[in-house]
């Protein structure tokens, strides 16, 4: 789905670019053969270069909204110095292997974390 959105804003921009490209070449023919529309001509050219920044502006938009897909899911071990207790849970910023966490949910003995790991998410 994100592609679609990508292709979208792509096609959009590429066409203003297209239209302001030939808004460029009307501007300069009218500028070369027929003096008498030069006030036409540079009212061509503007809006040929607004063209080229609303595309512009498209564009960068577009990608922006563009998250990518989390692809995998880090998992991180918590276990017990006294007993055989483990916890699984989803990774937190912060968390590094050996950390104390604080009291066992079993014996009251120190937690810790014992492990982290990632496990692939299927597409």
């Amino acid at each position: 789905m994100n592609s679609n959105k990508s292709n979208k804003f792509t096609l959009i921009s590429i066409l203003l670019v297209i239209i302001a490209f030939i808004l460029f070449l009307l501007s300069t023919f009218l500028d070369q053969y027929l003096f008498q529309y030069t006030m036409i001509s540079k009212v061509i050219t503007f809006t040929g270069l607004i063209l080229l920044i609303i595309s512009w502006a498209i564009y960068f938009m577009g990608l922006k909204q563009i998250k990518p897909q989390t692809t995998e899911n880090v998992i991180t071990v918590i276990a017990c110095k006294n007993c055989d207790y483990r916890e699984e849970r989803p990774f937190m910023e912060g968390d590094y292997v050996f950390k104390e966490i604080g009291k066992c949910k079993k014996c009251s003995g120190t937690s810790y974390i014992y492990a982290i790991y990632l496990v692939p998410v299927k597409k």
